[in-house]
Formats: structure tokens, sequence, C-alpha cells
């Protein structure tokens, strides 16, 4: 669908996103929150949560019109993924979660 190059490219977008997964102590849980950027890669998103690194998430990301062609038309893009960078700022209440897509969740 893209190339190497396209696929890792960031880009900087705000979408609504539904995180499903088990925070650092085991405890599952599910949050509404939204991306900083995503690739094809990937994405980063903020969180409320506590995350361990290696963590399997769900989520479920909702697409604007303009970028539905590129996924069949769909609202909302499901997927797994695994973290791979957990950021907590002092300044900041929460975290920012860098997650690497594993595979489409099929519904």
């Amino acid at each position: 669908m893209y190339s190497p190059t396209e696929r890792e490219r960031r880009r900087g977008l705000q979408l609504g996103v539904e995180v499903r997964g088990r925070d650092a102590v085991g405890r599952s849980f599910s949050e509404r929150t939204r991306s900083l950027n995503v690739s094809g890669g990937g994405i980063c998103f903020e969180s409320r949560q506590k995350l361990l690194i290696g963590a399997r998430l769900e989520l479920a990301i909702e697409l604007p019109a303009p970028l539905r062609r590129h996924f069949r038309g769909r609202s909302v893009y499901r997927a797994r993924a695994l973290v791979c960078r957990v950021e907590h700022f002092e300044d900041e209440p929460g975290y920012r979660v860098g997650a690497r897509f594993l595979g489409e969740i099929e519904v």
C-alpha cells in the first residue's frame, strides 16, 4: 500500500482514539483519547494510563472523511498495537505513548 518511506512518515494528526488494554499493574482499562501523530507503522497518543513497554493494546482510530478512501471507506480503523515508548513530562498529567501497529482487527 505504502512505500517504506511513506509508511514511516509521521503525520501530525489529532484523531479520536479508543484504547483498550492493561495498565502497568495489570488492570484492564478502556479510555478515549487523541492521537498526536500517526504513520503507516504506528501511532503516538496521549493517555492517562501508565503503560509498560511491550504492552499489547487494541485501538479504534476515528478516521476523517478524507482518509477513509485509504481504509476501504471505513470511519474507524481497528488495530492491535505494541507499546514501544512511554514518556511522562512533569508539567503534564498523563503520558505520551508510542505504539507500533501489529495488524488490523477485522470486524
